[in-house]
């Protein structure tokens, strides 16, 4: 039964299987730091361990030859050797103590900054994105990379490497004791190499439980933060008053996490009295012994004091119950975190063995998709449901529809972001799921409704899909000519070079109609580089009836040769397209040119309308 729960032999020895391997993966993350440094923080922190055990040799010969000279009348001259040593020492150890800490807190940043890589690099290696949405991945991603100072990887790693030398330099402060008697030796490692297991188990699940337990809350806290300390949520939070309410949720989630650690600490308070017993008994036990070989004569003043210096030596670099203990325990749980990311990439490269690659991509692609449905994680309600729809390639589609229909969705599907529940999207004869998502998306040209205001020049924003080809500018002008987005970028304070955003020195902010030309403009260029099928997602929402309908006829012609799938609420707008698709309850339910959905009478008819009739209401 012992062994079931984990407490017999057999669970002691899984559990010290599975502490030597997170340690040794823990010393496995110092390769981030290149070979020299490494070799010489690990070498300082060697003899800075091995200087306690030095010490107390120092003195134990100065304290007999003191005794020596006292005894012989002799001279200030006859300690001098003993009485210098001790003094270098000493003060190496200063010294030591003192470089370690910055040397130290470099070492965490680069592992930290590996790390940092590492996890992003697992979390977008996949081609979807419904990973990103899940709340386990999400903590684990946190975990490595946004705790505080003290408790991440970095300070883990390099604190392990300080343990293990410590542990070093206890083993031969340890040895100097048993010279003189191996009982005392014995006894003083026991006791202390006790106490600090008792602390690292404590420590180890409670500070596990609690980094694993509030990582939800920290994220929290740090959203509040930003609602409440950048633009992001400037203008409403004063707008609406909502300022205090903001402070105590931020309060809130923040305390979670100190609340914790508060009771893991004060959790160790009635462990402590354990620990001051078996510190007692670590210097007790020896002292006696070693006082009771001195007063037998079997020992020497001098030797008495390397002995005694040496029991000192073993408490102090064991017992010492640093930062890096805490930062150690804590890192387990993070590095189970990023190991669990890294199973992406194993993932990923298995899949991208099945994955068909096509050879010929000139060809505009005919797609279509096959009694597919879909339903978000997390719900059962589907979005898409048996939806069949041909894409025929080189043609321009509307796709409209009332809210929630599964307008945005149908795209994000044919972009790979999610796989349908049911049936299957088929381009050019191969389903979409088996094709290789990085070729597949080099064809396709797009903008989403939520499209991302990126803090970069004017030129990076627009040639997202292919900045560093040499006509890029050439292409680039082109696509910003078809959006309208020419004069916006001329206006600018240095132009293309201008990054788009205040925050930056001769940054520039855009007007939500201007950075909607901009990001049209990104979508155009994709095609203009080899996007073959443009996806617009409510391209123009932001403009005003009249530009929206001379920038779509633009579009149109830019797009000549693509196929383009347009999803737009504005009727006046979708009618200039070769087919309307309209969408109800996940389902296509028309399909036809604008005249021929219009005389029908149906839902387009409905909608097409009711729409007409409130613009001729608003000009009246």
């Amino acid at each position: 039964m012992d062994d079931q729960h984990g407490d017999g032999p057999r669970g002691r020895l899984i559990g010290l299987r599975t502490l030597v391997r997170d340690r040794l993966e823990l010393l496995a993350l110092l390769r981030a730091v290149p070979v020299l440094p490494r070799t010489v923080l690990a070498l300082a922190m060697l003899g800075a361990s091995l200087l306690p055990a030095a010490t107390a040799v120092a003195v134990g010969w100065l304290v007999g030859r003191t005794i020596a000279a006292t005894g012989e009348q002799g001279a200030l001259g006859d300690i001098i050797g003993p009485l210098v040593l001790v003094g270098i020492l000493l003060s190496v150890d200063q010294i030591a103590q003192s470089l370690l800490v910055p040397y130290r807190d470099w070492t965490a940043a680069r592992v930290n900054g590996a790390i940092r890589r590492r996890v992003r690099q697992a979390v977008s290696v996949r081609p979807g994105v419904d990973h990103l949405e899940s709340q386990v991945v999400r903590d684990a991603a946190t975990l490595p990379v946004d705790n505080a100072y003290l408790f991440n990887l970095g300070a883990g790693a390099e604190g392990q490497l300080w343990l293990v030398t410590r542990f070093v330099g206890a083993v031969a402060a340890a040895v100097v004791v048993a010279w003189y008697s191996p009982l005392a030796a014995l006894a003083v490692f026991v006791f202390i190499t006790w106490q600090r297991g008792l602390l690292r188990r404590h420590y180890a699940k409670a500070i596990a439980t609690a980094m694993t337990g509030t990582t939800g809350d920290g994220r929290a806290s740090n959203y509040w933060s930003e609602i409440l300390g950048t633009p992001v949520g400037a203008k409403e939070l004063r707008l609406f008053g909502f300022r205090s309410w903001a402070l105590e949720r931020f309060h809130t989630h923040g305390k979670v996490p100190v609340d914790e650690l508060s009771r893991v600490l004060v959790s160790a308070f009635r462990l402590h009295w354990t620990v001051f017993a078996l510190n007692a008994l670590g210097a007790l036990i020896p002292f006696v012994l070693l006082a009771r070989l001195a007063i037998d004569g079997q020992l020497a003043a001098g030797e008495l004091a390397i002995a005694l210096g040496g029991v000192v030596a073993v408490a102090r670099v064991i017992s010492a119950m640093g930062w890096e203990a805490f930062s150690i325990e804590a890192s387990v749980p993070q590095l189970a975190a990023v190991e669990r990311l890294d199973r992406f990439h194993d993932e990923e490269r298995a899949a991208a063995t099945t994955r068909t690659v096509v050879d010929k991509t000139e060809h505009v692609p005919t797609i279509r998709f096959e009694d597919v449905s879909f339903a978000y994680a997390g719900t059962d309600r589907p979005v898409l449901r048996h939806l069949d729809l041909d894409l025929v390639a080189g043609e321009s589609v509307a796709i409209v529809g009332e809210n929630g229909a599964g307008k945005t969705t149908l795209l994000k599907l044919l972009a790979g972001f999610y796989q349908p529940t049911a049936g299957r999207i088929v381009v050019d004869g191969h389903d979409l799921a088996d094709l290789d998502p990085a070729q597949w998306r080099r064809r396709l040209a797009v903008i989403f409704q939520e499209f991302v205001h990126f803090e970069l020049s004017a030129f990076e924003n627009v040639a997202l899909a292919d900045p560093g080809r040499p006509d890029a500018l050439v292409h680039a002008r082109a696509a910003a000519v078809a959006a309208g987005a020419d004069q916006i970028i001329e206006g600018l304070p240095k132009g293309w070079d201008t990054v788009l955003s205040r925050a930056f020195t001769d940054g520039a902010d855009l007007s939500g109609g201007q950075w909607q030309r901009i990001a049209l403009a990104r979508a155009l260029y994709g095609a203009r580089v080899g996007g073959q099928v443009l996806i617009l997602d409510e391209p123009t929402a932001s403009l005003d009836v009249q530009a929206e309908v001379a920038l779509f006829d633009q579009l149109l012609t830019h797009a000549q040769g693509c196929t383009a799938i347009v999803v737009s609420h504005r009727f006046s707008t979708v009618r200039r397209a070769d087919r309307i698709v309209v969408l109800a309850d996940g389902q296509v339910v028309e399909d036809g040119p604008h005249a021929d959905l219009h005389s029908s009478g149906g839902i387009y008819t409905r909608l097409f309308d009711l729409q007409a009739e409130r613009f001729r209401e608003t000009a009246t």
